[in-house]
């Protein structure tokens, strides 16, 4: 007898259906699955534009851009430079007013004084260009952040007084070697000096720290920066090599939590700032940009072509922005989220570019034009 071995079939008419309530059933178990237990997925920040307007050509010093019933919220009103024009503008876009620089202009969130290369006769004006207040002086007026202060820094660069609101000295001082950097916060003055030191000065000017930063051929501070909250200072300072120092507040003075080499060789001020809640440190580098995380020491770069014409902390200080201008008529802006990945980069032509936040968010000047650009979790 021969064995065939195959394959057997069962007949259609004997399979068992499965019945469409089991489908259902399972489909209904999955969706509720999702829905009661959903994976925890990571919020996405982005970047968006809000508005762009033109900034308004002045042919004054100064030209309101419209008339103001009532004095600006200043929360939500930044000033802006582009080029040889300033003004301020509000969140939603509406400019407030702009006009020429004359020699230079400084800049505070609640008013401005434009100033000629001579000039002793100084108009203090707020955001809508109506007059605050006037006064005399020699040298170069200096504004802190708030514009809650007011400063002369003599015109030899060699001392620094503070004004009160009707031009009297409050306090006058001196220093062995020439400002080549200032820090303004609401109770203190950081100075850098042509010496390489750093000096911190208190509300009543007298000096409360002193460090000279040392280890360089040549001691310069090319930049001061002190945190808003006050608790640290740091200074980008030396000629072969540059260094980045940073020092910690402590009941008994400062302390040193890092002194990095660089590998920059500027030869002029370079941009240093802390985030609004003080918690990192962005600085102008060879490459571009950095980031120094005081807390863990860390440092990042970001890589832009050109040098530096801006940095900034929009959504609040959760990001960094850098903005740089190369030799060939271009710039780039570039938004990251400290020590992560790049959440946005662009290059595009521009002659004069600016960059700036209001009401937390990030404000870029380019070609004549202001952008709000907004940045989001979603």
């Amino acid at each position: 007898m021969v064995r065939v071995e195959g394959t057997a079939t069962v007949a259609s008419s004997n399979r068992k259906k499965r019945p469409a309530r089991v489908f259902l059933a399972a489909v209904f178990v999955i969706i509720a699955y999702f829905t009661l237990f959903p994976y925890p997925l990571h919020k996405e920040i982005v970047a968006h534009p809000a508005w762009a307007v033109a900034v308004p050509d002045a042919a004054t010093p100064v030209a309101a851009a419209a008339a103001q019933p009532s004095a600006p919220d200043l929360a939500s009103v930044a000033p802006f430079q582009l080029g040889d024009s300033f003004g301020y503008v509000a969140k939603d876009g509406t400019v407030l007013s702009s006009g020429r620089t004359l020699f230079r202009v400084t800049l505070s969130q609640s008013g401005f004084v434009n100033y000629t290369r001579l000039g002793t006769d100084w108009l203090l004006q707020d955001p809508t260009g109506r007059r605050l207040t006037s006064f005399s002086g020699v040298g170069y007026p200096l504004l802190s952040p708030d514009g809650s202060r007011l400063f002369n820094v003599k015109t030899d660069l060699s001392g620094i007084m503070e004004l009160d609101k009707n031009g009297g000295v409050l306090w006058d001082r001196d220093f062995p070697a020439l400002i080549t950097s200032a820090s303004i916060s609401a109770d203190s003055l950081l100075v850098g000096l042509l010496n390489g030191t750093l000096v911190l000065l208190n509300r009543e000017g007298s000096p409360v720290f002193t460090r000279s930063l040392k280890g360089s051929r040549i001691g310069v501070v090319m930049g001061a920066a002190i945190a808003p909250n006050g608790s640290m200072i740091a200074g980008v300072s030396g000629i072969d090599p540059q260094y980045l120092t940073v020092l910690r507040r402590r009941e008994a003075g400062f302390e040193q939590v890092a002194a990095r080499p660089l590998r920059s060789d500027f030869r002029r001020e370079v941009r240093l700032a802390f985030s609004p809640d003080s918690r990192f440190l962005a600085f102008e580098d060879a490459s571009g940009g950095g980031l120094f995380d005081p807390a863990g020491g860390a440092i990042s770069t970001v890589t832009l072509p050109g040098e530096l014409a801006g940095l900034a902390f929009p959504a609040h200080g959760r990001c960094a922005a850098f903005l740089a201008r190369s030799s060939e008529g271009n710039a780039e802006l570039a938004i990251v989220a400290p020590f992560s990945a790049p959440l946005y980069r662009e290059e595009f032509p521009s002659a004069d570019v600016f960059l700036g936040s209001v009401d937390g968010q990030l404000l870029m000047g380019w070609n004549g034009r202001l952008l709000r650009i907004d940045i989001e979790e979603l």
